[in-house]
């Protein structure tokens, strides 16, 4: 199987071989057929996009310095070292959480549950603004808009200072 490049950043698409998933030989199938398709497939889930337009969204890169990558952030998160910065944790209310709002003392909401995120900033993949969008709030919504699929427990377990009241 070889795949060719494709000129949308969402879209991969993979050529198939001579015979294509029903049987027919590229001979036997319409002049018009390609014998390649899309991944992912328009309307799939599995494309980027935006729920009100259901159009693809363009995605921006952003540069991670050497070091930061999650394969790091992993490493620092069995390493033993304190990220949570508190002793114990405890149940905090909106307005306490809310006090935590800046680059160098960031905390978020995530499903009721309250994170210090101050150290996990510059891994964060989509770069430090996105994460300061809910620096000191609820960011549940923004990040399941974002990215359903992450493990945000398992990844942030080391991380976690308390619980919303």
């Amino acid at each position: 199987m070889e795949s060719k490049p494709s000129n949308r950043d969402s879209e991969l698409s993979i050529q198939l071989p001579n015979e294509d998933i029903v049987g027919q030989t590229p001979s036997e199938s319409s002049s018009t057929k390609n014998n390649s398709f899309n991944f992912p497939m328009r309307n799939s889930p599995q494309m980027l996009s935006t729920p009100a337009s259901g159009q693809p969204r363009a995605r921006k890169k952003v540069f991670i310095k050497p070091g930061f990558s999650q394969l790091d952030w992993m490493r620092l998160t069995t390493s033993g070292e304190d990220l949570r910065g508190v002793q114990e944790l405890r149940g905090l209310t909106a307005e306490e959480v809310a006090q935590h709002n800046k680059r160098n003392d960031c905390w978020m909401i995530i499903c009721g549950k309250v994170y210090n995120v101050t150290r996990y900033v510059d891994f964060h993949p989509g770069g430090r603004s996105q994460l300061m969008r809910a620096a000191g709030k609820d960011g549940t919504k923004l990040f399941f808009e974002t990215h359903a699929w992450v493990n945000f427990e398992s990844m942030l377990k080391e991380c976690l200072v308390g619980f919303l009241t």
